[in-house]
């Protein structure tokens, strides 16, 4: 297949499911730690250590499904209930399949949970529910083996200093959403972005790096934003009022890409344009699945496949992590919660203002006297509703009401 930019286009906007099928989707990254010592587990370690295939292999045991592997590797595993797959340090993500249902979705989260938590004892680890790496140092974190790891090492080693430390020493929970047209990606696509400084202040969880407070309530967020400029954060074209996916996809195609597909699997790109490698023919012609590749290390706040994926959300503790899919629920399939968030994020809607504001949200999350303290309990405010009221048929959610509810409760909000 030869990549055209229409084509590209045509990826996005065929994306596009009547309401009435409207789906959620959520990842969650974990840590396990070796009980006793604390450190992080390698991928493998002699006489039965605490180890990350050890992992892999009791959660197979539990969950079924298939083994995913890479050479002789254990990688991931993938069921009917979703997929397991490793980030750079040995981070385990759970991926959903997606639900028609939060309930639905909700059940499929605590299962994972659940099972999650049983093979603790058996692999002697335990699961961090912070999301930076508290105590270690990167130069004490294990790399997984797997190709396109190897290839990411160098590259972000070289557009951030602290690209390594998001590789390895961060978790997040990053949620999925459909459109049903061009306009409302663009209307669900900007709402989301707005909003981000929002999630990130809301669900703040990562004070501590290499054995001390940072000062910041998520240090997650600060390490983004010194991994790549080039892809991460969100680029000017999204606050211009004519953004459009034909404007993200042209600024997509200029991201450097890190690697392509060949015949013997992944190689370096060497930092090109995407748009340039599809200016190649014959056996140098990309591959398809090249695009949703470079997609993958599009690292901004929001990004879109075949759906808009929304990841300002730091990891959180197991009782409330289903408040991140269930507040972003409340506002995407809301009308209501999309006019919210158009009025709650206009003082973020210029790349100058949405940058001061993830800044305050990285150092200030929502504690008294924040600015974001206010538009976030509108925010969770403008969900609660959407969801009680079943603004979206597949909303109506006892699980997901509650986990919005105990959010308001821990950050002392007055919720009517």
């Amino acid at each position: 297949m030869i990549h055209t930019r229409q084509h590209l286009l045509d990826y996005l906007e065929h994306g596009a499911v009547p309401r009435r099928g409207w789906q959620v989707g959520m990842e969650l990254e974990k840590m396990g730690r070796a009980v006793g010592t604390g450190r992080p587990i390698p991928y493998d370690a002699p006489g039965g250590a605490p180890s990350v295939r050890r992992v892999l292999e009791a959660l197979h045991a539990r969950l079924g499904g298939d083994p995913v592997y890479e050479a002789d590797h254990i990688i991931g595993l993938d069921g009917d209930w979703g997929t397991v797959s490793l980030e750079p340090g040995g981070q385990v993500e759970w991926s959903s399949r997606p639900m028609r249902h939060l309930e639905s979705l909700a059940a499929a989260l605590d299962h994972y949970l659940v099972t999650a938590a049983s093979v603790g004892p058996e692999t002697g680890i335990r699961w961090l529910d912070v999301a930076v790496e508290p105590k270690w140092a990167v130069a004490d974190m294990p790399w997984m083996p797997k190709a396109r790891y190897n290839i990411m090492r160098e590259h972000l080693g070289r557009t951030g200093r602290q690209a390594h430390r998001m590789m390895t020493q961060t978790t997040s929970i990053q949620c999925a959403f459909d459109y049903d047209s061009p306009d409302d990606w663009k209307r669900k696509f900007r709402a989301a972005s707005l909003l981000s400084p929002i999630a990130a202040a809301l669900f703040a969880n990562s004070r501590e790096a290499d054995g001390h407070d940072t000062g910041f309530h998520s240090f997650r967020v600060e390490i983004w934003r010194d991994t790549d400029p080039a892809r991460c954060g969100l680029p000017d074209v999204v606050f211009d009022p004519a953004f459009d996916m034909e404007m993200w996809v042209d600024w997509v195609l200029d991201v450097p890409s890190i690697f392509h597909h060949r015949a013997r699997g992944l190689v370096p790109s060497g930092g090109v344009p995407f748009r340039k490698l599809m200016e190649r023919t014959g056996c140098d012609a990309l591959k398809p699945e090249d695009w949703e590749t470079h997609m993958s290390t599009i690292f901004t706040e929001v990004r879109s496949y075949s759906y808009i994926e929304i990841r300002s959300a730091d990891l959180q503790p197991d009782d409330l992590v289903f408040s991140v899919p269930a507040l972003w629920a409340g506002i995407i399939y809301s009308e209501d919660g999309l006019l919210a968030a158009e009025d709650i994020g206009r003082p973020f809607a210029t790349p100058a203002s949405w940058s001061e504001a993830m800044d305050v949200a990285a150092r200030r999350g929502v504690e008294d006297g924040s600015p974001l303290r206010e538009p976030a309990r509108r925010a969770v405010e403008v969900a609660l509703r959407a969801l009680r009221t079943g603004a979206w048929s597949g909303g109506r959610s006892a699980a997901a009401m509650d986990r919005l509810e105990r959010l308001a409760v821990r950050h002392r909000f007055a919720i009517s």
